[in-house]
Order: structure tokens, then sequence, then C-alpha cells
């Protein structure tokens, strides 16, 4: 989704057609996920008081109401008996979303309150930034991801943090054993002692890869769900396809993107894809099936998206087309392949 069609349609400058798109996207996993780190953004730093009779929310809750609020007007907008045509009211719906968002913005108020103490990190599109917590553990976070900890931790206590997005841990070790946990979506957890490892969640997806020391997965509730990681692990799921694996890799070449490259190992060009989607927010489209599955090895420079598109362009021979955030990716020599 456009980031730019976003701001449009929050401040009520989009046409029928934008305001439909808009809709449809805030009700896929993409969408949801959106609306989660918007209302953190804008409320995380917010001076104001909840009654105390608002319940702490649940996400998962939170989303499907308004899934279904947004269903539930589509129903009753039909083009039926009067011949409305809701596609032709973009005011309306956007009335009806502004709704439901009140709704998930009043629990979220009670939430603030509940656990005031919470402490976000936000990026934006294609920007990192780099943080220490109280227990002296560092963090990296990739550009759109989030992060939520609590300004310190009681000697003895379990720390945890709450991940969405891609981020690079450097757990610091406690004397006295504290666990670390990194809670992913989809209710996947990294526990750890005291290690460096990259985590990835996006949506349905989470990869995990171990840099050094030793983390274990859990995948699941039962005990026997929980993976041990060595250095050079990676593990990877979805929760939506079902798909998982799990595999050796250059744990260095994988968190990367936080030393401003990007490297290679036998990428194929649709992660590169999904990679560009993920941290920059672009479209982008690869035709041709055979080039979608063509991998890559090689370093290129991570400092803007114009710096990935110029290396992929230069190092992988490839016809890169850009417009705005919309990408299309070719193959140089488009007549040997007709």
């Amino acid at each position: 989704m456009n980031e730019a069609l976003l701001e449009q349609y929050f401040a009520n400058r989009v046409t029928a057609d934008e305001a439909k798109q808009v809709l449809a996207w805030f009700d896929t996993e993409a969408g949801q996920s959106y609306l989660v780190r918007r209302l953190n953004n804008q409320f995380s730093n917010a001076d104001w008081h909840a009654p105390p009779t608002i319940p702490v929310p649940d996400a998962d809750q939170m989303l499907s109401t308004i899934r279904h609020r947004l269903a539930a007007a589509s129903t009753e907008h039909r083009p039926v008996i009067r011949r409305i045509n809701w596609l032709r009211q973009p005011m309306q719906w956007a009335a009806i979303f502004v709704g439901s968002l009140l709704l998930a913005t009043a629990a979220f108020f009670g939430y603030r309150q509940l656990y005031p103490a919470d402490l976000f990190q936000q990026t934006a599109f294609g920007k990192t930034t780099r943080f220490t917590l109280s227990d002296g553990s560092l963090v990296t976070l990739n550009g759109n991801s989030s992060l939520r900890y609590a300004p310190h931790w009681k000697s003895g206590q379990t720390r945890e943090v709450w991940l969405n997005g891609e981020g690079f841990f450097q757990v610091t070790h406690k004397s006295n054993h504290e666990r670390f946990i990194v809670h992913l979506p989809n209710k996947l957890n990294v526990e750890v002692l005291g290690t460096q490892f990259n985590v990835l969640a996006r949506e349905s997806r989470a990869k995990v890869v171990l840099n050094t020391g030793k983390i274990q997965l859990d995948v699941g509730n039962p005990r026997q769900n929980k993976l041990v990681m060595k250095p050079g692990d990676l593990i990877y799921t979805d929760v939506k396809t079902k798909e998982y694996y799990r595999k050796r890799v250059d744990a260095a070449a994988q968190s990367a993107w936080q030393t401003g490259k990007l490297k290679f190992e036998g990428t194929s060009l649709q992660e590169v894809a999904q990679m560009l989607k993920d941290t920059y927010g672009a479209t982008v489209l690869i035709a041709d099936p055979d080039l979608q599955r063509q991998t890559l090895s090689g370093t290129i420079p991570n400092q803007s998206m114009q710096t990935i598109l110029n290396g992929l362009s230069t190092v992988f021979d490839l016809r890169i087309t850009q417009q705005k955030n919309r990408i299309i990716i070719q193959r140089t020599n488009l007549s040997q392949h007709e």
C-alpha cells in the first residue's frame, strides 16, 4: 500500500475508488498490522488520561472489531432498492471507519493507562534506529518496525519485549540468569540468556537467525514445540501457509542491513521484492516467473531504496523502472526471453 495514499485517506482527500482501495487493504493482515503501528505511533507520547473503567484491549479482538464493522457497513451500503452506490460516498465510509478507529483508540487509551510505563520505539519506512535497553542490551530496528518494552526490570524479573518488524538484538547476560524473551506476532517467542540474533516478524511470517550464543524458539504452547538454535541456524515459519524450514546460513550476512549493506547468498529476487515492500513500503512487480526465482549472491549498499535499486540494476544486470513507490523489475535484454 502506498504511504502517500494512506496519508491522503486520513486527511479525507481521496477519490471514491481510492477510498475503496484503502478500506479493502485495511481488511488484510498487512492493513491491520499497519493500524496497530499507527495507533502506537500516534498515542505513545500523548499526554492524556482515560477512565479506569476501560478494559485492557486485546489486539486481535480490537482488529476483529474493525473488520466486522467494515464488513457490516459494506452490507448496509450495497446498491439495493434505493440504488445508492457506496463507492460514490467515500465520506460515509470514512465516517464508518473513523467510528471503528475511535473504538480501537479508546481501548488503546485504557491499555496505556494500565501500563503507563511501557516505552515504544518505531521506525519509518527505510529508516533504522539503535538504542540501549535498561539492562544494557542493544537493539537495532530496521525500517517499518516497532518495539514495545519496559523502562526497567527488577532483579530476577523476566525481561520481555514485543517486536513487530525486524530487529537485531545484542542481549546482555545477567548474573542472576534472568530470561530475555522477544514476543513476535502469531504467538511466536524467542527466549535467550545472552546472545546476538536477528529477528524478522512481518504479518504471518517470522525468520530468526542466531549469530552467537544460544536461543530457544517457542513456536507454540506445547513444550515439544520449543526449538533450540545454534549459531548459524536460520528458522523460518509462516503460520498462514504452514511453511516451515530450518537451514544453516551466514548469520553475519543476514544482519548486514544494520551496517548499511545488503548481503545476498542465493537470495531469490522475489525475496528481495518482499524486503523492499516490508522495509520501504514499495510495490514491486516482477511479471516473469523465472525472474522471480532467479537467485542473487553479492553485496550492495543499503543507504536508501534508490541505492538498493541502483545496486540491483548494476550488479545483477536488471532493468528497473520506478514510478514513485511502484517498482517494475525486468530483464535487461527482453528480446532474448520473449
